[in-house]
């Protein structure tokens, strides 16, 4: 295990220090802060984040086979992932000084311009971290091109990055300035469900865990830019890594915090249950299947559906568990309402279920008609739905839907194609059964659509 210590979660604050928090003046550079400006900062503080936990070893998507011989693994697609991520982290520090000193030239993202008189704590701070990151870019440049890369020798780099990182400061002035927000409670629904909650005990850990879903989500909307914009998306790896740290450090917390309250109403206690359990399962969706092997991708599918996977399993997650425990304590909170991109557990069934059946329409049409020019057609979609939708399955489905894809794939002759596709659609066709059986869909039935003609 990497010696290089974990950015830990801040601790729930009490209600006289939020409220306390609220009242300063705003700092001569909050007005920066407004628009680009706090984004590159909180960006730029997630990532200092990210760097601290991507040399922690066991928060790496790897299987138990390559941990039990890491001192015989090559880590430098681990560093080219994190010299993407220091690079970043270099224009985001070039970008604030440039906007905080408009007389100062851009320069460009391999190092800042200097200034004779930086003008404030952070700008001090940004230099110096933009000056350690460019020699720390250095050393991992010689270092990928003498490869092969130790696992010693990785460690040894983490603690340098992260020694140049607290040496710097930035994310104790950034604070200090109030520059860089945790995270907000953007739902004025939920913010008075929690103000009106009798027990100061509990008001104030719900106020933590809000607060901490919505900072996972907020890291998520970095990922799902990246994807939109088409952008290399390797980088989205330390994001990932930190997400699945800050989620084990919320489970851990609920645990401890609000899980012992005195008191608690039974229900309450079956949300916390029920959400530490979705939680573990999700993660080990992510990073115990999804995204192991992903620092080895070359090719650009594969990444891209990689990362659109993980980051849809984690968004569904954090929105769906925040959702269900705020409508514990009241049940008209609207999710929708609260979030752009929520999908509620009937809309989630409902598109599972017209997506088994349309795929288990062309299973049929090809049983009944065989046709070596469709083969191909079918196999992608069959591949489709597993990069797709059957993520909305249960976990323990997904390893039997792996075997027959694999099946599938590998026939070597319509006959063994056959044969692994009639038992594909009898699996199909029991999940099918399953999901009609769901609870959000007893008063949804479904009336089997014929399969238009593609």
């Amino acid at each position: 295990m990497s010696d290089v210590q974990p950015v830990t979660m801040p601790p729930p604050a009490d209600d006289a220090a939020l409220g306390a928090a609220a009242s300063p003046a705003p700092s001569a550079g909050e007005a920066m802060a407004e628009g680009a400006g706090q984004r590159w900062l909180f960006e730029l503080d997630m990532l200092t984040q990210s760097v601290a936990h991507f040399f922690r070893i066991e928060l790496h998507p790897l299987p138990e086979s390559r941990r039990a011989v890491l001192g015989q693994r090559d880590f430098t697609e681990e560093l080219r992932t994190i010299r993407q991520t220091a690079l970043r982290m270099s224009y985001l520090a070039t970008e604030v000084i440039t906007t905080l000193q408009p007389l100062s030239s851009k320069g460009d993202t391999e190092k800042p311009p200097k200034s004779a008189a930086p003008e404030s704590p952070l700008i001090s701070a940004l230099y110096q971290l933009a000056e350690s990151l460019f020699d720390a870019r250095a050393i991992i440049d010689d270092l990928i091109r003498a490869k092969p890369i130790g696992y010693q020798t990785f460690t040894a780099v983490g603690r340098l990055l992260n020694q140049a990182i607290q040496q710097s400061q930035f994310r104790l002035v950034a604070h200090r300035e109030r520059l860089v927000t945790a995270s907000e409670m953007r739902s004025a629904s939920l913010r008075k469900l929690v103000a009106a909650l009798p027990d100061p005990a509990l008001r104030q850990d719900l106020r933590h865990i809000f607060a901490c879903f919505y900072r996972l989500l907020r890291y998520l909307d970095f990922v799902q830019d990246d994807l939109r914009q088409d952008r290399p998306l390797k980088g989205a790896l330390p994001i990932f890594i930190l997400a699945r740290a800050e989620t084990e450090a919320l489970i851990e917390f609920i645990e401890t915090r609000p899980m012992r309250l005195p008191n608690l109403l039974p229900d309450v206690t079956d949300a916390f249950d029920a959400m530490v359990y979705a939680l573990e399962m999700e993660l080990q969706k992510v990073y115990g299947r999804e995204l192991v092997g992903f620092v080895e991708l070359c090719q650009a599918p594969p990444i891209y559906a990689r990362v659109e996977n993980a980051h849809g399993l984690l968004r569904d997650c954090f929105q769906q568990s925040l959702v269900a425990l705020a409508t514990v304590f009241d049940p008209t909170f609207d999710g929708a309402a609260a979030f752009n991109m929520f999908q509620t557990k009937l809309e989630q069934s409902l598109h599972l279920r017209e997506d088994i059946w349309r795929l288990l329409c062309h299973l049929r049409r090809f049983e009944s008609r065989p046709d070596k020019t469709a083969v191909a057609p079918l196999i992608e979609r069959i591949a489709l739905f597993r990069d797709t939708s059957l993520r909305f399955l249960m976990y323990k489905d997904w390893d039997e839907y792996d075997h027959f894809l694999d099946e599938v794939q590998a026939a070597r002759n319509i006959e063994e194609l056959l044969k692994t596709i009639h038992l594909l659609s009898t699996f199909l066709e029991t999940l099918l059964g399953q999901i009609n059986m769901r609870a959000v869909l007893a008063n949804h039935p479904f009336d089997y659509p014929a399969l238009d003609d593609e």
